[in-house]
């Protein structure tokens, strides 16, 4: 089936597609053309949609309760057999060659999303937005069970992209913005890897709390204090807010029915020490070391430059 360029949309265009103009020149002088069918070919040649109206009025005429459709321009519209039209006819043209001259959204349309719920914004401009949309109604119908932590991450952007970890889902604090990776997961999946990142988004205050006492030195004594490394005892203690909100998470899903979709991303989740283990093993925790390091630089820089003053 010939599908139409913008220009053609638009009304702007001079001649007809290169494969109808062909089957005009080379149909042989001996066949019979409709006469409908001819005036939709010519019409072609002249304005794209005027063809593509005229189409749908021949189709839509052509229609007949008690006939098969195989004799329309451009083949029989999906959906029920003929007897059952018979009994079921409700007039839609959502079988038509062209689609509905209703205002019905064009396949185009239907490749971006973008929708809301709290501060939370959902946007896809590729063609991924059937994706964006099914993961959207996932944290919708799960949200008014974490209305205190939609609120607290405020506004924010969850878009599918490339992880930077590899993982499905990550929060950037810098930029506001939770990254899916569609590659990486389901739908249902990533629909609850979205809700994870948005309670980590909520908990970026106990984050912040966290660096400033490894800017000011108070995180450095806490960890002498217990006998750890301090970039290790800083990356267990950001698991630990992760693994707070894993076991938020899970009671979430249960609320909203979603404790048997793979949306449940924590439903075998133990205790602390077993997951901040398995994060070690995994690497993990080794960006949240690789950050307290830059912390510390940061804090020695600023207290050079206020001796230098």
């Amino acid at each position: 089936m010939y599908s139409m360029t913008a220009r053609e949309q638009s009304g702007d265009t001079k001649r007809a597609p290169a494969h109808l103009s062909r089957a005009v020149r080379s149909r042989p002088q001996g066949s019979v053309l409709p006469p409908h069918l001819a005036r939709v070919l010519e019409m072609q040649g002249l304005a794209g949609n005027a063809a593509t109206t005229e189409t749908i009025t021949v189709q839509r005429m052509s229609r007949r309760r008690d006939s098969s459709d195989s004799d329309l321009a451009y083949g029989s519209p999906a959906g029920p057999s003929r007897s059952s039209r018979r009994h079921e006819d409700d007039g839609s043209d959502s079988g038509l060659a062209y689609g509905s001259d209703h205002g019905s959204p064009s396949r185009r349309a239907d490749n971006s999303f973008s929708d809301s719920v709290g501060g939370v914004r959902f946007a896809s401009q590729s063609n991924n937005g059937r994706m964006m949309r099914q993961i959207f109604t996932i944290v919708e119908s799960a949200s008014s069970h974490f209305s205190q932590e939609l609120s607290a991450a405020g506004a924010i952007t969850v878009q599918l992209g490339r992880t930077q970890g590899g993982t499905p889902g990550e929060w950037r604090a810098g930029s506001r913005t939770v990254v899916l990776d569609p590659r990486r997961a389901t739908p249902s999946h990533l629909g609850g890897t979205a809700v994870f990142e948005i309670l980590n988004a909520a908990a970026e205050g106990s984050r912040a709390a966290l660096d400033e006492h490894v800017l000011n030195g108070r995180l450095d004594s806490e960890a002498e204090r217990a006998g750890w490394p301090p970039e290790r005892f800083y990356a267990r203690e950001v698991e630990r807010i992760e693994w707070q909100n894993g076991m938020r998470h899970r009671e979430i899903m249960t609320a909203a029915g979603l404790s048997r979709s793979s949306a449940n991303l924590f439903s075998a989740e133990g205790d602390f020490d077993s997951y901040f283990a398995r994060q070690e093993r995994s690497g993990h925790t080794h960006s949240y070391e690789f950050r307290y390091h830059l912390l510390r630089a940061q804090a020695a820089s600023e207290a050079a430059r206020r001796e230098e003053r």
